[in-house]
């Protein structure tokens, strides 16, 4: 039984012969694996169970930028522009640190005070089939090897949005009912709903879909705007999955407490949680209230037991998801997300060597 047939058993409900194991990382981890292992592929380094298809593209930078100039938009010195006229700018090295990886994002279009300004920017075709035109060929290719095909739709439409726009002003945008915040949610859903369709239409075999809308006190928006907003539109993404017999696992993604929609979420067609975050959403809860009606992913901690603990605090981690799979929970391990360059190398070793270990 490859990993790719071990996971659609586990998510099928039926016997299973290992515990699928995800290992996200950022480039300053990816650096280290290199070093020690020589190799910047985790797949190849640790035998993870998941690997990401893209599905196409193109690099429209330029147009953006440009746009921008005529406009007025004053992108900051040093800052880059990327495809779909995102801005960020490297963090500032005393603050950061190792941790080169982050970055400063800066939103080009809050200062635009009308739709019709921001419906003239240079948005793509969402239906160029070059934004879809490697999905088979990348799918079968992960396929052939035996691995979990996963396409990569976070960001789903409230992130994309107001990376863009900014938060503070996309709020302000539906109080004032300027239509402004809900062209860009819509812009959004349908980019991933064309996406989703293609993933499924090409044979993946998850996507992981994602907003973060949580805190670690609960919902940063209300139950209600969530509703209003989002839930509808998330659920016309699922649904664009679905054009397939055998459609693709979704997984949703949102940091923080985020249980008041969970029975929402499962209600649209989601079948994975993730993460499934310790610190504020503990798994005994989580999987003692939806076991039987959702998944979990992502449940050993990046803010607590990774960075600030030690191998024993690992083992102790994966040992409560080991103790919920044999009460049946169906459980992807890994981290609550990417890895951190503050996290010891021997943290990640025994995280992998413990899930390893586990019999289903």
């Amino acid at each position: 039984m490859n990993q790719r047939d071990n996971f659609l058993r586990m998510m099928s409900g039926k016997d299973y012969a290992s515990v699928p194991l995800d290992l996200p990382m950022t480039p300053p981890v990816v650096d280290e694996m290199e070093r020690r292992l020589g190799t910047r592929s985790v797949v190849e380094a640790f035998n993870v169970d998941f690997e990401y298809a893209g599905l196409g593209g193109y690099d429209d930078s330029s147009l953006w930028r440009s746009a921008y100039l005529q406009r007025g938009v004053q992108v900051p010195d040093g800052a880059w522009v990327g495809s779909g006229g995102y801005v960020e700018r490297p963090g500032d090295a005393a603050s950061v640190g190792n941790a080169y990886h982050l970055t400063e994002m800066f939103h080009p279009l809050a200062g635009f005070e009308t739709l019709e300004e921001i419906v003239s920017l240079p948005w793509h075709d969402l239906n160029d089939p070059v934004l879809t035109a490697s999905a088979k060929a990348n799918v079968a290719r992960i396929q052939a090897k035996g691995k979990v095909t996963t396409v990569g739709l976070e960001c789903s439409v409230f992130e994309s949005s107001w990376y863009l726009r900014s938060m503070e002003q996309i709020f302000c945008d539906l109080a004032e009912g300027n239509g402004i915040a809900e062209w860009l949610f819509d812009r959004f859903m349908t980019q991933s709903s064309l996406s989703a369709r293609a993933a499924a239409l090409a044979g993946a075999d998850l996507i992981r879909l994602g907003d973060d809308v949580g805190t670690q006190r609960g919902m940063m928006i209300s139950i209600d705007l969530w509703r209003e907003q989002f839930k509808g539109r998330l659920a016309n993404i699922i649904s664009a999955s679905k054009c397939v017999e055998n459609p693709p696992a979704i997984q949703y993604h949102s940091d923080g407490d985020i249980s008041e929609i969970v029975d929402d979420l499962i209600e649209i067609g989601v079948d994975i949680l993730n993460p499934v975050q310790p610190e504020c959403m503990p798994l005994d809860t989580v999987a003692g209230r939806w076991k039987d009606r959702l998944a979990f992913s992502g449940m050993i901690g990046t803010q607590t037991t990774m960075p600030f603990g030690d191998p024993a605090a690992v083992r102790a981690a994966v040992a409560t998801c080991e103790r919920w799979v044999h009460e049946g929970a169906r459980i992807v391990i890994g981290p609550t997300h990417v890895l951190e360059p503050d996290v010891p190398w021997e943290n990640i070793v025994t995280l992998v060597e413990s899930v390893r270990a586990i019999k289903p």
